[in-house]
This record gives structure tokens, C-alpha cells and sequence, in this order.
């Protein structure tokens, strides 16, 4: 009688410890599905802006997915574009590419950053950054981090083969002359 007490004990107390240990683990489960969550609406936002974004709707998408507190730094630029100033360079660039398509290879999101490899295409049949139109079709890749907030687009970094491009529109690079 005495065994039988104590195995019972013990069963009872065994069940108890897997039993908390699987509620922990539910909970520690659960966690990562609500981060996984998040992340996948993060790439969704991310998204949008790449696979709709265009010269007719940039600034109501504009608007809808980034915060007004937005930053972009581009490598083209050593400091970071604000709102308003993104904006513009935005619109200024559908003034040089009338159509831009992006195509997506790779996205990945982790947390608030989303990481997105992709490549832009254009048609060159406006002239262009100085550079007559030749009706070359026109095709740089980009690699960027998003941080996304609350659903909207708070910072981006991006490095965009933008020598890659002007080489296609036929710039050639050059030294400048340095004086000794």
C-alpha cells in the first residue's frame, strides 16, 4: 500500500511538471506565431509598395504605406530623405521613367526589418537624365531593408546599381582631372 502511495504521488506530480512545461510551451508557441504574423504582414506591406507602386497611384501608396516620420537612405545620397523630399525625388523619377516595373527575387522579413532583393525595369522611351530616349530596355537590381511600424514603411535603406543604369542609358564614368 505504502508503493502504491507513492507511485501515485509521483504520477501526480510528474503530470503536473509536463503539464506546466506544456502550457510554457504553448505560450513560447504561440509567441512565435504572433512574430511570424507580423512578419508576414510586414512583407505584405512591403510588397504592395514594390509590386504596385506606379506613376498614376505613387503618392496616394505613398501616403497609405509610409509613416510621415519616414527616413530613406539611398547609396546615392550620404544623407537621408525625409517625407517630402522622397516624395519628390519619387515624382521626379517617374518624369525620367514614365513605367517602372519591379520584380521581386528574394524577401525576407525578421522582426520589424523586411529585406527585399529586387530588380527595376524600364522602358527608355523618354529622354532621360540628359540622355535621349533609345528605346532600350533599361534593367538594375536593388537590395533594401525596410523598417516597418504599425503597418506602415518607417525606414528604408537601399543600394541600387545606379551605375549599372546610367552605363545602359550610355554615360560612361570618368576621372576628373585632378591637379597635383
Amino acid at each position: 500500500m505504502k508503493i502504491l502511495t507513492i507511485l501515485l504521488t509521483f504520477t501526480i506530480i510528474l503530470s503536473f511538471i509536463v503539464a506546466c512545461q506544456n502550457q510554457a510551451a504553448m505560450s513560447e508557441l504561440e509567441g512565435f506565431r504572433a512574430q511570424r504574423a507580423i512578419e508576414e504582414q510586414n512583407k505584405a506591406v512591403v510588397l504592395k509598395w514594390l509590386n504596385e507602386v506606379n506613376r498614376e497611384n505613387f503618392e496616394q501608396l505613398f501616403d497609405e504605406l509610409w509613416t510621415k516620420e519616414c527616413q530613406q537612405y539611398l547609396n546615392s545620397n550620404p544623407k537621408p530623405y525625409e517625407y517630402d523630399q522622397f516624395r519628390q525625388m519619387i515624382k521626379n523619377l517617374y518624369l525620367e521613367f514614365p513605367v517602372i516595373t519591379h520584380e521581386v527575387q528574394n524577401i525576407y522579413a525578421r522582426g520589424d526589418k523586411v529585406i527585399a532583393l529586387f530588380s527595376a525595369r524600364v522602358k527608355h522611351d523618354v529622354d532621360s537624365f540628359g540622355v535621349p530616349a533609345t528605346g532600350r530596355e533599361i534593367k538594375w537590381k536593388a537590395i533594401a531593408v525596410f523598417q516597418v511600424s504599425e503597418g506602415k514603411i518607417k525606414t528604408r535603406w537601399e543600394v541600387s546599381d545606379l551605375l549599372g543604369m546610367y552605363e545602359q542609358l550610355g554615360m560612361k564614368l570618368q576621372m576628373k582631372d585632378v591637379k597635383k
